[in-house]
This record gives C-alpha cells, sequence and structure tokens, in this order.
C-alpha cells in the first residue's frame, strides 16, 4: 500500500526543522515566508491565504500558531506529498514522511532527483547517502542549519527515527536550547554577529549572556525582527542575508539605500513608508530619512533589486 498523508510525527518533524515564526520575513534567498516555512510559491498555501485575506502573502502579514498547525499536513499534503507519492511511490511512513519534509524545503521537485530515484527504488541507504549531499547551500553560501536538516531526514528514510521525537503537537520553536554542547549552527551566527560588530570573543557555539546580548543588538537594527535575544529562523534567516550583503551598516549602503528609495516610489506599489521616505526632500528631514532607510534597508533592499531587474529585463 502507498502511503499518502502525512504523519503526526511527519508533521512535527518539519515544524523541528522550519520553526514557527508568526510574521512574514525573508528567508536567506529572500522569499517571503510565514509560520512553518509557508510561501506563496506554494500553490496551495497561496490559495488559501487569497482565499482567507484577499491576496498574496505580503510583507507585516501574521498567522497564528492554531491556524499554522491547522493548515501545514493539508498543504504538504496537497502538494509536496503529492510529488512525493508520484514519483516516489512509499510504501512506509517513514520513507513519505522525510521525503515530504525535503519537498517542502526544497520544491515538489526534488522528489524526481537523484535520491528520490534511489529511494523509489527499494534502496533507502543510498537515497540517505546522496540526501546528505542534497541541498545545503543557498544563495552559493553552505548553511549548517540545512546540513544539519538534510541529515536528519537522512535518517529518517534509512532507520525510521524522528529527530523531533514522538510528540503530536506542533510547538513554535523560536528559542535556542541551553545546551552544554557546542553547536555548529551557532558557531556559524556567531561568526557572522562578530562580523556585523555584535558579538566579541570565542565562537565556542554555546548559547549563553553573551550570545543573547548580540542577538537583540542586531534584532534592534532591524524593525521586522522582535527583539528578544532569540535566534529563531527569522532572525537566523535575516543574519544569512546580512552576511551576503555585508550588512555593516556603512553609510555608503544607506545613501545607496536612500537615493533608491524614490525609483521604488516612482514604480508604483512601494509601501507607505519608502512613499515617505521618497519625500523626504520636501519637508521632512534628511537624517530622518537616513534613519528610515536604515531601519527598513532589508526590505528596501529587496524591493530594489527587483526594480532593478526588471528594468533590465525591460
Amino acid at each position: 500500500m502507498i502511503i499518502t498523508k502525512l504523519s503526526p510525527q511527519g508533521a512535527n518533524e518539519i515544524v523541528s526543522h522550519e520553526g514557527f515564526v508568526s510574521r512574514a520575513y525573508r528567508d536567506p534567498v529572500h522569499v517571503l515566508t510565514i509560520g512553518t516555512g509557508f510561501t506563496n510559491r506554494s500553490a496551495t498555501f497561496r490559495a488559501y491565504w487569497i482565499k482567507t485575506r484577499g491576496r498574496e502573502l505580503q510583507p507585516g502579514d501574521t498567522i497564528t500558531l492554531e491556524e499554522c498547525r491547522r493548515i501545514l499536513r493539508f498543504v504538504v499534503d496537497d502538494e509536496y506529498g503529492a510529488a512525493v507519492v508520484q514519483h516516489i511511490k512509499p510504501k512506509h511512513q517513514h520513507h513519505y514522511d522525510g521525503a515530504a519534509s525535503v519537498c517542502f524545503n526544497l520544491g515538489p521537485g526534488a522528489a524526481k532527483w537523484k535520491w528520490a530515484k534511489a529511494l523509489a527504488a527499494g534502496d533507502p541507504a543510498k537515497a540517505a547517502a546522496l540526501l546528505r549531499k542534497t541541498g545545503t547551500t543557498a544563495a552559493g553560501r553552505r548553511l549548517p542549519g540545512l546540513v544539519k536538516r538534510r541529515q536528519a531526514e537522512a535518517l529518517l528514510i534509512q532507520r525510521a527515527v524522528y529527530s523531533a521525537g514522538k510528540a503530536i503537537r506542533i510547538e513554535p520553536r523560536e528559542t535556542v536550547a541551553k545546551v552544554s554542547t557546542a553547536s555548529d549552527e551557532l558557531r556559524h551566527y556567531q561568526g557572522i554577529l562578530a562580523k556585523l560588530g555584535h558579538y566579541d570573543g570565542a565562537l565556542d557555539g554555546l548559547a549563553g549572556p553573551k550570545t543573547t546580548k548580540a542577538v537583540r543588538a542586531f534584532q534592534a537594527g532591524h524593525p521586522h525582527l522582535k527583539t528578544d535575544g532569540i535566534l529563531g529562523p527569522a532572525t537566523a534567516a535575516a543574519l544569512e542575508r546580512a552576511a551576503a550583503a555585508g550588512d555593516a551598516g556603512t553609510n555608503t549602503s544607506v545613501a545607496l539605500l536612500v537615493s533608491g528609495a524614490g525609483a521604488a516610489a516612482a514604480q508604483g506599489g512601494a509601501p507607505e513608508w519608502v512613499l515617505w521616505l521618497a519625500g523626504a526632500g520636501a519637508g521632512v528631514a534628511v537624517v530622518g530619512g537616513v534613519v528610515m532607510a536604515w531601519l527598513y534597508r532589508d526590505e528596501i533592499r529587496h524591493r530594489l533589486s527587483g526594480l532593478f531587474s526588471r528594468r533590465a529585463s525591460a
């Protein structure tokens, strides 16, 4: 019998990797994301969001944990799991759950990749070996979080080990565990915080007061993040983008954002704060415009990159 539905354990597994974020944020490659990794790229989620909100997911949108819990398994089964069923035809629940987690993260097309073909051929060991080398980078950067996720998914597929445990409740994961052993993933983010001037000390990979203080300092400069010192999915994604952009708070980057805001507004569709910024010269102090540009640099940078890409292709 072919398995076609995500189990409660499988849902918990996805949440353990994705975490839960109530407010829309940009992931490391600038894809707008909410809840447990929902994006407009998912036709099922996009249709649901349009039906309930009257439009696609936008910056500033929010979702409750209850709503997230309610739609997660439906979204997974309807779109990502459908690809798993079509191309892999899993006969074991842990094969479906592991493969669905991979496809939820990498897209339905991942069900046609080499690891999936090995699983479909009845060789979970080979599938796991291939999966450990698959989809571990974003924007050309190897991310410890993705490496860790592929290892967990490979273990689930090969040996039916659920890293999230037996609990069937979906809980938000917006905290860094206070563990005594070093984490390569946390060490990675300490390194980014250090380059951005927020962290001063050994990159020990241990959660503690110094790391919390550095995270809070970073969050304070990004108003779309909650300043709580917690290294959750949204903060981690913002750190990856900051590292890729060399976002160290230079006057040059601020000036470019200020000058580009007018172009964004002129194209139409810019949010209210960009329109305000574009009109800074008409009665608003320039220093205020610079402050606004710096505070909202993440969203401005994303919108301007899209604007200039459209102009280049016109």
